[in-house]
């Protein structure tokens, strides 16, 4: 491995800084406004939720989107507890569901609900699911209640954006430059390499693995095998190829400036931009007493839950802390909209 001359030092230690400035930055911002939504939680015990309030609304306010296809036994007894449908055993993982009466309309006197947005979703999800359970058919309590194309239109047929009053903009500046600041250091990497070497080649095979980085995050519709041979292709074989290059130079990477580089392309716009957000005041509020009722709903006993743990059942469905919880409540009676439960295995 050669060494560097007391020029090339000098800049392999300035883009070298350049690079671990870059990865220092996106662990700061991650820090910082990753705990934002929880330093703001209050310490106070939440034992209850507002009237109307939904399992999709959960979801919205954790992570401004819904994705109703992962709450099929949240939104059952939430629909069930509302009084628009009955539950009807039939296996251990199916149930037949009986339309008791339309969601009202928003706009109708009888609409109960958190937030608006949501609630117009939830109504044309309940439609699309009371279609598919018309005529007695079983419906498997673990699996999604509607097809993926169903979902993705009924959340499009709206103007009003899922993350409204969640986010604000600042949240997609601080995620755009998160995004920069995880590309940049193999850009640098790639100039570096050029500055010392006077090849230039991994300039291009930058561009090419940014092309499959964005194709990777960004491209929902593609075919998943087409998409591991693109993003295989243009990223996988990008980065691999720079990494070779870098290594078979013989150039004296003594702070390992190209394994970060590949490292943080990756670690940054797929992990770490995750803990990136920023959330309206408002809605710092509802994640404070969503985390409270939740803290409650773990360490309550059924004395004290008592008559409200159907009022509940949704959400421990939605939290995923039913199989903690459950037994504690083994010994209620099942809920008026239950019927032909010889063993409570499978809602209650």
């Amino acid at each position: 491995m050669a060494f560097l001359s007391s020029n090339n030092s000098i800049i392999y230690n300035g883009f070298a800084a350049g690079i671990y400035g870059c990865v220092g930055i996106i662990l700061l911002l991650a820090l910082i406004f990753g705990l934002r939504a929880k330093r703001n939680v209050k310490k106070e015990v939440v034992t209850k939720l507002p009237d109307g309030f939904s399992p999709l609304d959960v979801q919205r306010i954790f992570i401004g989107k819904t994705y109703p296809r992962r709450l099929t036994a949240a939104l059952i007894t939430h629909w069930a507890q509302m009084g628009y449908i009955k539950v009807k055993y039939l296996s251990k993982h199916t149930v037949r569901l009986t339309k008791i009466k339309d969601m009202p309309m928003h706009f109708d006197k009888d609409a109960v609900f958190f937030d608006r947005g949501t609630y117009v979703r939830e109504r044309e999800l309940f439609k699309a699911a009371m279609k598919k359970a018309a005529g007695g058919k079983p419906i498997n309590i673990h699996m999604p209640l509607v097809t993926k194309d169903t979902a993705k239109n009924i959340s499009q047929m709206f103007a009003a954006r899922e993350d409204e009053g969640v986010y604000s903009s600042m949240h997609y500046t601080l995620k755009v430059i998160t995004f920069a600041l995880s590309i940049l250091p193999l850009l640098l990497s790639a100039i570096l390499f050029g500055a010392l070497t006077g090849n230039y080649m991994l300039i291009m095979m930058f561009f090419m693995a940014v092309i499959g980085l964005i194709v990777l995050i960004f491209v929902r519709g593609m075919p998943i095998i087409f998409k591991a041979v693109w993003c295989g292709m243009w990223l996988g074989a990008s980065v691999g190829g720079s990494l070779g290059i870098w290594i078979g130079s013989g150039v004296n990477d003594y702070l390992g400036v190209i394994y970060v580089a590949a490292a943080i392309l990756f670690v940054g716009p797929i992990v770490l931009i995750r803990f990136v957000d920023y959330r309206e005041k408002i809605n710092l509020s509802d994640y404070s007493d969503l985390t409270n009722y939740k803290k409650y709903l773990l360490k309550a006993s059924a004395d004290e839950v008592g008559d409200d743990y159907y009022n509940a059942l949704p959400f421990l469905h939605t939290f995923n802390i039913k199989w903690i919880v459950g037994r504690r409540y083994k010994d209620l009676p099942p809920p008026k909209w239950y019927s032909n439960d010889p063993d409570r295995e499978v809602l209650l």
